[in-house]
């Protein structure tokens, strides 16, 4: 233990040392600096250790190792749809809608703090999420997901309910 404890001050010596007199040396792979003496010996490890990329250590997986649990979960994988489409970024269009939204707010306020009535204003024009999908029986909007299931279902129907009221633009 002493021994160790003795190194580790004669290596904070040579630090120092090192410090003073600018005996720091650069590693090629990873940009760190060492004393000029360690460095041959980090650099032989560095260059082994860039060269490989770890996998990532998933501890789920190693718990179920050797038991049933295994199995399940590489059913479960196989099952599983990798690849998603990508979502669509549409922050600009909620960024506008937010927008009018505060604008149309403000204006409510200025009417109440004048005195007047808010029946007063023109009606709010109906924000549409650009994510919804159109049904083409109906023409109401649903989340991709529910548009799914919604339309085959809206298709058969015989006595439909007329289409809401399209809204001007």
């Amino acid at each position: 233990d002493s021994g160790a404890h003795l190194s580790t001050e004669v290596l904070y010596m040579q630090a120092a040392s090192a410090l003073e007199q600018g005996g720091l040396g650069q590693c090629s792979f990873c940009g760190r600096k060492f004393l000029c003496t360690r460095l041959e010996k980090h650099v032989s490890i560095c260059s082994k250790s860039q060269g490989s990329k770890r996998e990532v250590f998933d501890s789920s997986r190693a718990r179920a190792r050797g038991t049933e649990l295994e199995q399940y979960q590489q059913w479960k994988s196989s099952e599983r749809p990798q690849n998603k489409p990508p979502r669509r970024n549409n922050w600009r269009q909620k960024h506008e809608v937010f927008i009018q939204t505060l604008r149309q707010a403000r204006q409510v306020q200025q009417v109440l703090s004048k005195g007047g009535k808010v029946s007063d204003l023109p009606p709010l024009p109906p924000i549409e999420n650009p994510d919804y999908v159109a049904c083409p029986y109906c023409r109401r909007r649903f989340a991709p997901q529910a548009a799914e299931r919604h339309i085959p279902k809206c298709k058969t129907i015989k006595n439909k309910p007329p289409p809401p009221p399209q809204s001007r633009r």
